[in-house]
């Protein structure tokens, strides 16, 4: 139905009141495009969350990948919806931790069962169970759903000393995942080496690796797409930094999606 017509539905409508009614619909229409256009467009991917808060940039992106939690598990991140619009497609990534016995003896009976001397490695899964359904239940409060979540693995959040706990709390963040039967969204890991290597050891559970550089040279980012993937796949995705440090870029190791700023 064009305007006109839908105009016409109501009564008392003059002909000049059509003709202003289209000029200023018409005006509204006009600016609210103009002020879109207005948005600077930059083809990068990047990520953003939580530290993004309080300065997002000005900018309109090609691809984002939200955080979910605010740096923590069972934090939220409060902006990921307004740090979501502001890219044509978005993914999601979630923080991971094991802050041990007896934090996570909450949980000592969902979804599984704990007794015995298998204590932590078993409320270690049901931890890192409950800190997925939390991120799941975030995003979904900021109606957020994506077919592709990251898990953020870093020396920076609570670990234990046992790397088979670890392990298990990172069992129970896939099962939780595994169980979203409208969705069953891909899981990727986020992390470097090092990193990787300390909280959980040598284990690598076939998932694809979103590889941190801490570089600020895009060429570095692309060089690391090489790298060896301690996760038993392939590297996917790079990050590197903008070079005053405030924002993260990433790379498309398949080179699908970026043509990110040097």
């Amino acid at each position: 139905m064009g305007i006109r017509s839908f105009l016409r539905r109501f009564k008392g409508v003059s002909q000049n009141h059509l003709s202003s009614a289209v000029l200023i619909l018409a005006l509204v229409a006009g600016g609210l495009l103009l002020g879109f256009s207005r948005i600077p467009y930059n083809s990068a991917m990047v990520d953003l969350s939580w530290p993004n808060c309080g300065r997002l940039p000005k900018e309109y992106f090609s691809k984002a990948i939200v955080g979910v939690t605010g740096g923590l598990d069972f934090h939220a991140n409060n902006c990921a919806g307004n740090e979501a619009s502001m890219a044509e497609t978005y993914e999601l990534y979630v923080n991971t931790g094991n802050p041990g016995l007896p934090k996570i003896n909450r949980f000592n009976n969902n979804p599984l069962a704990c007794r015995g001397s298998s204590l932590l490695i078993c409320n270690s899964f049901n931890y890192g169970y409950h800190a997925a359904t939390y991120a799941l239940r975030q995003a979904s409060m900021a109606n957020l759903h994506s077919a592709l979540w990251w898990l953020d693995v870093e020396t920076d959040n609570s670990w234990t000393a046992s790397k088979n706990a670890n392990r298990a709390d990172i069992y129970g963040m896939l099962e939780a995942f595994s169980a979203v039967s409208f969705l069953k969204p891909k899981i990727g890991i986020y992390t470097t080496t090092n990193q990787w290597h300390a909280i959980v050891g040598n284990w690598t559970l076939g998932l694809p690796l979103w590889l941190a550089t801490g570089s600020t040279s895009k060429e570095t980012a692309q060089h690391a797409c090489l790298s060896s993937s301690v996760t038993g796949k392939p590297v996917s995705m790079t990050q590197y930094l903008s070079k005053d440090g405030t924002l993260d870029y990433d790379y498309n190791c398949q080179g699908l999606a970026s043509t990110s700023p040097a």
